[in-house]
């Protein structure tokens, strides 16, 4: 009987298992990136603007923000319109950890 369904079906169950391991193994890549902060560009913002804001967010200089900047967005130029999307090498708040909860507890 299990001979039968496995001859009748094995490409079918083959293929099911390789997409289950490819979706698990893309889930294990992107949760170890870090995900970015994106803006959306204001009148008058300039990437020194822009640097200049989110200074105590990164640990980079301006000049160094300001090519982070312009290669991950592919930008040609370091001119910005207003309503542009910039992905900004700050990473997104992540939720509240167990090691974060273990501090707090031990303050009291």
């Amino acid at each position: 009987m299990l001979t039968h369904i496995w001859n009748r079906f094995s490409y079918i169950i083959i293929l099911f298992i390789l997409a289950l391991l490819s979706a698990a193994y893309l889930l294990v890549v992107m949760a170890n990136q870090p995900s970015y902060q994106s803006i959306t560009v204001q009148d008058g913002d300039t990437l020194w603007t822009i640097a200049k804001q989110y200074n105590e967010e990164y640990s980079m200089t301006v000049e160094e923000f300001i090519a982070w900047v312009g290669e991950e967005n592919n930008l040609t130029s370091f001119s910005i319109k207003p309503g542009e999307s910039l992905v900004l090498p700050i990473e997104n708040p992540t939720l509240s950890t167990h090691s974060d909860y273990e501090l707090v507890m031990n303050e009291e």
